[in-house]
This record gives structure tokens, sequence and C-alpha cells, in this order.
């Protein structure tokens, strides 16, 4: 629709306008309204933003200087409290290991926290390793490790759950096989989802990051990663979800399945990346358990009904052509 107007972009039904002065800026915009009405649809005044110094869009930040990443995006980085045992410090390294392509002093950069990896080496976690942790996170939210959303490149997502937090990375990877985050997001697990099975932990960081990207992923394929290989029978099969699969799964199953992925198993030892963020989290926003599936449930019927009023037929014209078939002329007779 908004083909060949100047200072106009679209991603899905959001629509930016820009301009390089008021005047050209407010030129663009009656251009697009006037755009808007030949095509006969309107506006909710309420949802737009009008003469703005910058804007939020596709969790970059945009104003007059140019683009840059949206600083919530590695906001769990930031937070992400220092390692209280051996295993949250290997997950950490992990996750560091795992970006090691554009870290030049890799080496140096976490030397203090592989001393607490040695055996029969007391944890103790010291002002030096908090030092090393610091340097460590400020480079993983560094715009050497960021990337811009482009719909263009191939999009990984990466989801993992640990005893007490579930957590995901969105990426892009290069030609070179190489991968840049674009945006981190984690939470803690509600009490009622810290009982869930392995299984049902993994699948829930999965339907977590597609709701959290969903505005990047919508439309689009991508590869979906996880360390469990049970969930690529679960969420991967071309059959449909298992009959002996649980209603918890199975409701998961159909919000995977209404995305254009290809789910693949990794290794724990290759993901570092999502490995980390569901181990080494600070508090976040809980949700109930009934919430959650609530929210699911919603998402699931309101896919259905898109999905239904895109059908070329609709409830009339599938009473007619019943009435003319004969074999279910039959079956009436008995309902």
């Amino acid at each position: 629709m908004i083909c060949g107007l100047e200072g106009c972009a679209a991603y899905l039904d959001d629509v930016i306008v820009t301009g390089r002065n008021i005047e050209e800026h407010v030129a663009n915009l009656e251009a697009l309204f006037r755009r808007i009405s030949d095509y006969g649809f309107c506006v909710r005044i309420e949802k737009c933003n009008f003469l703005m110094p910058q804007l939020r869009y596709l969790g970059n930040i945009i104003d007059a200087t140019g683009c840059r990443p949206d600083p919530a995006k590695i906001e769990v980085i930031r937070k992400m409290p220092h390692p209280t045992d051996i295993g949250q410090v290997r997950s950490f390294l992990g996750m560091l290991n795992y970006y090691g392509h554009f870290i030049s002093e890799m080496r140096q950069l976490r030397a203090p926290l592989d001393e607490l990896l040695k055996k029969n080496v007391r944890f103790e976690w010291s002002a030096e390793c908090q030092d090393a942790l610091q340097c460590a996170k400020d480079v993983l939210a560094s715009d050497l490790l960021l990337t811009h959303y482009d719909p263009t490149k191939e999009i990984v997502i990466a989801a993992d759950a640990s005893e007490y937090g579930i957590g995901a990375v969105i990426s892009h990877r290069f030609s070179d096989g190489t991968e840049k985050a674009v945006h981190h997001a984690c939470r803690s697990l509600t009490a009622a989802e810290k009982n869930y099975g392995r299984v049902e932990k993994e699948a829930l960081a999965i339907t977590f990051a597609l709701r959290k990207f969903h505005r990047y992923i919508h439309g689009r394929h991508f590869k979906l990663l996880t360390d469990h290989k049970p969930l690529l029978a679960i969420f991967g099969s071309k059959k449909g979800v298992p009959v002996y699969t649980a209603n918890r799964l199975q409701r998961w199953a159909l919000i995977v399945k209404n995305y254009d992925s290809t789910i693949e198993y990794r290794s724990t030892s290759s993901f570092g990346q999502a490995d980390a963020l569901s181990r080494l989290i600070a508090d976040q926003s809980k949700i109930e358990e009934d919430q959650v599936i609530a929210t699911i449930e919603k998402e699931s019927n309101t896919i259905f009904i898109n999905a239904i009023s895109k059908l070329p037929v609709d409830a009339k014209k599938i009473a007619e052509e019943t009435s003319k078939d004969p074999v279910l002329q039959s079956v009436l007779k008995f309902v």
C-alpha cells in the first residue's frame, strides 16, 4: 500500500514516517493519509504518535543520528547476578565462549573465572572475579556482539530452561556461520512452573521465546534451537502432535506449529547463548500458571480465527455443498 511513498516504511501493520525537517515530515504524513484513504482504510488516532524526536521500532532506537540497539534488549545481561557455584560459572563461560569469534581478548577476560573451575580449588567469589564478570557483561552487551534486526538475514532463536528460569535469544546468522544477538530475554519460573517436568520447562522456554520475539518472526522462516531432543518429536513432527503428549504440551505445540520454523537440536555444550540466560538471571516479573495458559489459549484462538477467516469458503457455502453430497446426506439422516 505504501509503495512509492517518500519517507515511509512498514513492518506488518506498523508504519513509520520520517522527514529531514518538519515541512517534509508533514508532507510525507499527508501523502500517507491520502494513500490510506484511497485504499479505504482508516487509522486509530489513539495508536498514532506524531512529531516524535525518537522512537522504538523493531527493537531499535531511531532518531536523527541514526539507528542503534534498544538498551532494554540487553538489560537481562546487565542485571545478571554473579555465579554462586561452579555450575553457574560454567554456564556463564559457555555464553562467553559462544561469542568468542568476536572477542579478541577472550583468554584474558575469562582467566579469573577459569581459576574457579580447577580441581581442588575452593569456590570463592573474589573482587577479581567480580571485575572479570563485569568486563565480560560489558562486552556481551556491547555493539560488538549486538546487531540490528534485518528481515533479509537468517533468523535463529535459541531457548533454554533451568530449574528456576527460562532464557531466549534471537540472533542473525551470517554467511561465515557466526551469529550476533538481536535481543535477549529471560524470566524466573513461578512456583507452579518449577514443578513442571524437564520436557515441559524446555517447551515453556520455547513458547516464551515465540511470544517475546513475535514481531520479529511472524510471517518469516527461522531456525528454532533446543538442547532437549524430545521436543523434536513434539514440536518438529510433520505428522502432528503425538496423541500421548500431555494437554499442556499439545496447546504449546499449536502455538509453535503456527510459525514457519525448523526446529533443530544442539548439545548443551554448544548452547551457551541461551543456557546462561536461563541459569543466571536477576528476579524477573512473574506470571501465574493460569495466566500463562490463558495467554496461550487466547493466542491459539486468535490464530485459529484468523486462519478460518482466510478460507475460500464459509459456513453457508459448506451447507450448500453438503446438501448436494449423497454420502453426507446419508450421514445427516443419522444425526
